[in-house]
C-alpha cells in the first residue's frame, strides 16, 4: 500500500512538470524590435559639388636689388605695414664695402644705394636680412595689397555652366565660419592635366584672411523640384552600392522589406524615384539594419 502511495505521487508530479512545461513553451513571448518611422516628403532636391578654392593675394610687388653689394639696413620684417615712398633697404656696393676699411681712405665714396617701398601694403616675405650679399636683380622683399586677395577655384569644365560671371557663392572656411563670395572672373584658360578652369572669387567682406587659405564651396549641379524625399538613413543597400531598400510598416507593427531605385542626393536627404510613395507612408528610419524580409516592429515615436 505504501509503495502504491508513493508510485501515484511520483507520476502525478511528473504529469503536472510535464503539463507546466508545455504551458510555458506556448506562452513564450517574441520581442518586437524597436525603431523609430517618418514619413517621405514632396519637394526641391539639390544636387552639389564639393569643391576647394585656395586664397591669394592678385597684387604683389617683388622689390630686388638693382646693384650687387651688401645689405646695410631692412627697416622692416615680415608682417609689418609699409607706405609707399617708405626706405625699406639700405645697400652698399662690393667696392664701397672693400673701400670703407681701407686705411687709405674711402676717397669719399660711401656706395650707398637706397630702396623704398614701391605701394601701400604688408610684407609678406624678407628675402635677404641684414648682413646678406645680393648680386644684382635678387629679390629683397615681396609686397602684398591685402585688398587684392581673393579665392581661386579650379573648376571642372562639366560644372562651368553653373558658375556665372557675377553670381553669389558661398565658401565654408576651416573654422567652419562661411563667407558670400562673387565670381569676379574666369581666366580664358584650362589645366591640361585636370580640365579645370580657374575661376576668381572675390570676397563681398573686407575682413582680410591669409593666403593658401584652403575653403570648401558647393556648387549646384541639379536641382528637381517634386521629388519624394527621405533621410539617407532609411535607405539601405547591399556591399557593392548595387541594390537598395527601405523597411516599410504595413500595419503598426508589422515591417516588410520594399525594393527602391534612388536619384539625387545630397548631405542628409536623398531622392526615390521608384516605387511612388505619399506622405501617409510610415518608414523605418532607425532600428531598421539587418532585419529580415518581414520583421515585427515597436514603433518608439509617432
Amino acid at each position: 500500500m505504501t509503495v502504491f502511495l508513493l508510485m501515484t505521487v511520483i507520476l502525478g508530479s511528473f504529469f503536472s512538470g510535464c503539463h507546466h512545461s508545455k504551458d510555458s513553451i506556448g506562452s513564450t513571448v517574441i520581442p518586437k524590435v524597436p525603431v523609430t518611422v517618418v514619413s517621405p516628403r514632396v519637394g526641391v532636391i539639390n544636387e552639389y559639388s564639393e569643391l576647394t578654392a585656395t586664397s591669394s593675394f592678385l597684387v604683389k610687388a617683388q622689390i630686388k636689388s638693382p646693384i650687387s653689394g651688401y645689405v646695410e639696413k631692412c627697416s622692416f620684417s615680415p608682417g609689418d605695414k609699409v607706405k609707399k615712398g617708405e626706405l625699406m633697404f639700405q645697400l652698399r656696393t662690393r667696392e664701397a664695402a672693400v673701400l670703407k676699411h681701407d686705411t687709405s681712405g674711402s676717397m669719399g665714396i660711401n656706395g650707398l644705394v637706397r630702396i623704398v617701398a614701391s605701394l601701400d601694403g604688408i610684407v609678406l616675405a624678407i628675402d635677404h636680412p641684414r648682413g646678406d650679399y645680393v648680386q644684382e636683380g635678387d629679390p629683397l622683399c615681396t609686397i602684398v595689397v591685402p585688398e587684392s586677395l581673393v579665392f581661386l577655384l579650379d573648376l571642372p569644365y562639366e560644372v562651368n555652366s553653373m558658375v556665372k560671371k557675377g553670381s553669389s557663392l558661398t565658401l565654408t572656411l576651416p573654422d567652419n565660419k562661411q563667407i558670400a563670395v562673387c565670381v569676379k572672373s574666369t581666366l580664358p584658360a584650362m589645366n591640361e592635366a585636370s580640365q579645370t578652369q580657374r575661376v576668381i572669387l572675390q570676397p563681398i567682406s573686407k575682413t582680410v584672411f591669409p593666403e593658401n587659405m584652403v575653403a570648401k564651396v558647393r556648387i549646384l549641379r541639379n536641382s528637381h523640384p517634386n521629388a519624394i524625399i527621405l533621410p539617407k538613413s532609411c535607405i539601405l543597400s547591399d556591399e557593392i552600392m548595387k541594390n537598395f531598400w527601405i523597411m516599410k510598416l504595413v500595419n503598426d507593427t508589422m515591417a516588410i522589406k520594399m525594393q527602391v531605385k534612388t536619384g539625387t542626393m545630397n548631405n542628409d536627404s536623398i531622392e526615390i524615384v521608384f516605387p511612388a510613395l505619399n506622405s501617409v507612408d510610415r518608414i523605418l528610419e532607425s532600428g531598421n539594419y539587418g532585419l529580415g524580409d518581414t520583421i515585427e516592429v515597436k514603433v518608439m515615436n509617432k
